[in-house]
């Protein structure tokens, strides 16, 4: 009776572990190299309103962490829950693998933090730290794919190239619908009294067949109505850390139209991106109306063979004209080399040239001159004048 008794508790065991698979997995990425920068801006005076910061310009030669991606490692994991459900979860931190210091405003798992279910039928609903359908849908299809952070639009001013996430957001993520995937996302502002200070709301699609793909999406950030304008705290991080939008702050609300396209021809892919990003001035903004930035590039990436990849791209962004000043203008190249050592393992030198013209805004509202910042501001740092070339040479590794 006993080993009856044993025999089927042995049994149940092996039953109940068949259904309630899990599994955890822990990865990362590690990019280190050098660069060059021809100018990067250097503050010689403190600035305030009616009075801009005076800056000189140094070229810079430096170590570079993240440069191809940004060092990150993980962990995530799924448990089967039976009938095509699971319980998923994903934290991912940031760091410079330089000194060791935690990447996203030092915090632990500031890349993603997030956890949530899956399901086979009916997509995945997920809570926390997580990207927009501004990343999934058009950042996986934009320039950024093959000319890493250095190619996005200027400043990364609409945020393709994920420079900002949702902090106490929930987002749904459809199933694949004959190539047609799409998705919405909703960020708690968690202020008292108000449901709208510093929430966000975003939504998008993506449709992929063969060698085509193309994605679009919207998003609209709320930030705190006030004195408090410009904090950004709340669900959105903000895209404001370069002088390309520097001046622009303190809007009351931003708002993003993103799409991008590819298209495959053999080992030659083409690519085109488009975003509009508008920042609608409050109360205590610094600036007054709209400013509206419309950006549009252009991508080629040849497999010269399985190991050697080639890349270039065009970007051009216009802001409109801003307290009676000349509208600001950025044109930007880019180039991009990658050899792969092995599936993990690879080689990268990256190129990036950018011009400015016109004026714009300084972070105290200021009317300046625009000065050029190539790229995201995890690659790229704002210059004093209206020319900067980035050089980076490094090695990426994933595991």
């Amino acid at each position: 009776m006993k080993k009856t008794t044993l025999t089927c508790l042995a049994l149940s065991s092996i039953s109940f572990a068949a259904h309630a698979q899990s599994s955890v997995t822990l990865y990362g990425i590690v990019d280190a190299g050098l660069g060059y920068t021809s100018g990067q801006r250097v503050a010689q005076t403190k600035g305030a309103a009616g009075k801009p910061i005076v800056y000189s310009n140094a070229s810079n030669y430096a170590f570079a962490s993240g440069t191809w991606s940004g060092d990150r490692w993980g962990i995530k994991g799924t448990e089967d829950l039976g009938d095509g459900l699971s319980a998923v979860f994903q934290l991912e931190n940031g760091f410079n693998i330089g000194t060791g210091q935690l990447g996203q405003g030092s915090r632990e798992f500031g890349r993603q933090a997030w956890m949530g279910l899956s399901s086979t039928k009916f997509g995945k609903l997920t809570l926390g730290r997580q990207y927009d359908p501004i990343v999934d849908f058009v950042g996986t299809i934009s320039a950024g794919t093959f000319l890493t952070g250095m190619g996005a639009h200027p400043g990364d001013l609409d945020n393709i190239d994920n420079q900002s996430r949702e902090n106490n957001s929930i987002k749904y993520t459809s199933t694949d619908f004959a190539g047609f995937r799409f998705g919405a996302l909703y960020g708690f502002g968690n202020q008292a009294g108000s449901v709208k200070n510093q929430s966000t709301w975003s939504l998008g699609g993506q449709y992929a067949h063969g060698p085509f793909a193309i994605g679009a999406a919207y998003m609209l950030a709320n930030n705190t109505y006030g004195a408090n304008g410009g904090a950004w705290t709340g669900a959105y991080d903000g895209t404001f850390a370069s002088s390309i939008n520097e001046g622009f702050a303190s809007a009351e609300n931003q708002r993003i139209i993103a799409a991008a396209s590819t298209y495959q021809i053999g080992p030659v892919t083409l690519g085109v991106s488009y975003s509009n990003t508008q920042y609608k001035a409050g109360s205590f903004s610094l600036f007054n109306g709209k400013e509206t930035f419309n950006s549009a590039g252009l991508t080629v990436a040849y497999q010269a063979t399985p190991a050697l990849r080639l890349a270039a791209g065009y970007d051009y962004t216009r802001g409109s004209s801003i307290n009676g000043g000349s509208a600001p203008k950025y044109n930007q190249f880019n180039f991009a080399s990658y050899y792969f050592l092995s599936k993990r393992t690879a080689l990268y030198g990256l190129v990036g040239y950018q011009k400015a013209s016109g004026k714009t805004l300084d972070a105290f509202g200021n009317l300046v001159n625009a000065t050029a910042s190539v790229g995201d501001v995890g690659n790229g740092i704002s210059s004093a004048s209206n020319a900067q070339t980035l050089v980076r040479v490094g090695i990426r590794q994933t595991f």
